[in-house]
């Protein structure tokens, strides 16, 4: 049996969710791929307490799981739970890519900028991180509001000396930029950077590798699915097909293993909450297996779009990143048990009036103006509520498939 058909078989006899699934849709073979139906988002969010297989609900009551939150840049946050041995063997392969590749290893000290803020107050010039483990510094840059902050950063890096940085395109931008403002030269350990998140341009890749003098390679990863792509030094960005499987969703809604559309997702390690068929909200472009002298056996992914996150310009010195708008409704669900459903912001440029719509679960639409109190408190304790001519939030119902194709921040 393959590792997808192992995994099919498996939901079948031990998952009580996609047990009902089989029957509602009429799959006569559960350990085809093609028969089986695609997971929304939504259905995720409405059922993340339902989905686990036997034996982990348990293991969920006794704290024993690890929980990966998305905040999701379409609008709609999502958890998926992990057994940890599950979620090491998840990782196992974007780790061997890494070592066989760029000489990367897990003990190798490097830097990440994808550090939660929850309850920090940040002062005029605030800059939050932590160096735990012993190899890893962990940065939060959504405190960051002007070239200070990311001068800081840069220094502070400088001292610690890293190997590698794991870094989101719009955070490599600001961090070389505050280099040369300081007219700092990078630390010489730095041998490897690898850009999530967003997508990477080719302009901006090619200033990263003059300006490191390393590599920037780019990776294709997610809170529920891990690593699912990397790219090989000749920038063929190859399926890790040992953790996902990736099909794709077009316009006429046929569902393939290559082609142009929506990424639908199978996790091939996660036993605890399995996500088969999951319509993880990019749109990629996909190719079959091609040759390469680094892997031959893999497919590509060609072209990722839609993951590109804004900033605003608020003051002469003052620039708001949308990491801090995914992290204070992050912090609100967090507190609030997963109300907070959907969400999006609509900024208008010229008047910087800026308008937060959420919709809630039904069960807890009566906690709606605490959440929207501990919004406003969120954004007056990071000192942003007075940079706006105008704050709002409000509430509202929106069609699932609208929110699939919404930003984060829309611009009016």
């Amino acid at each position: 049996m393959t590792k997808l058909e192992l995994m099919l078989k498996y939901v079948s006899e031990h998952n009580d969710f996609y047990k009902k699934r089989i029957k509602e849709y009429g799959i006569k073979d559960p350990l085809d791929i093609t028969q089986w139906p695609i997971l929304t988002r939504k259905e995720l969010q409405d059922n993340r307490y339902n989905m686990f297989s036997d034996g982990y609900k348990t293991k969920y009551y006794n704290q024993q799981l690890r929980r990966q939150s998305s905040s999701g840049s379409t609008g709609m946050p999502v958890n998926v739970y992990w057994d940890y041995k599950d979620w090491y063997a998840s990782n196992m392969s974007l780790w061997r890519k890494r070592l066989q590749w760029y000489g990367i290893k897990p003990s190798d000290k490097y830097c990440i900028f994808t550090l939660n803020a929850f309850s920090i107050a940040p002062e005029e010039v605030r800059l939050y991180f932590i160096n735990k483990p012993r190899n890893l510094l962990s940065f939060n840059v959504s405190l960051i509001q002007n070239k200070s902050g990311y001068e800081q950063m840069a220094k502070i890096i400088n001292e610690f000396e890293p190997d590698w940085l794991y870094i989101q395109p719009f955070v490599l931008n600001q961090l070389i930029q505050a280099y040369k403002n300081l007219k700092l030269e990078p630390a010489k350990s730095i041998r490897y950077i690898e850009s999530i998140g967003e997508i990477l341009t080719s302009d901006l890749r090619r200033m990263g590798e003059k300006f490191f003098g390393v590599k920037v390679t780019n990776m294709y990863g997610s809170e529920e699915m891990n690593g699912m792509a990397i790219e090989c030094p000749d920038h063929h960005m190859h399926v890790l097909d040992e953790n996902v499987l990736i099909e794709t969703k077009d316009n006429n809604n046929r569902i393939c293993r290559c082609g142009s559309g929506e990424s639908i997702i199978t996790n091939l390690n996660n036993m605890c909450m399995p996500l088969i068929r999951y319509a993880q909200g990019d749109i990629i472009d996909v190719n079959d297996i091609i040759n390469c002298r680094y892997h031959n056996k893999s497919s590509q992914i060609k072209l990722i779009r839609g993951r590109a996150f804004e900033r605003l310009k608020l003051g002469e010195n003052v620039e708001l990143n949308s990491y801090i708008l995914l992290e204070i409704l992050a912090e609100v669900n967090n507190e609030f048990d997963g109300a907070i459903t959907t969400y999006r912001y609509v900024f208008d440029a010229d008047n910087k009036y800026m308008h937060c719509y959420i919709s809630l679960n039904t069960s807890k639409l009566n906690w709606f103006n605490n959440i929207k109190s501990k919004i406003i408190s969120l954004f007056m304790s990071r000192k942003l509520y007075d940079k706006f001519s105008g704050f709002e939030v409000s509430l509202e119902c929106v069609e699932e498939q609208t929110i699939t194709k919404r930003k984060i921040i829309e611009f009016i």
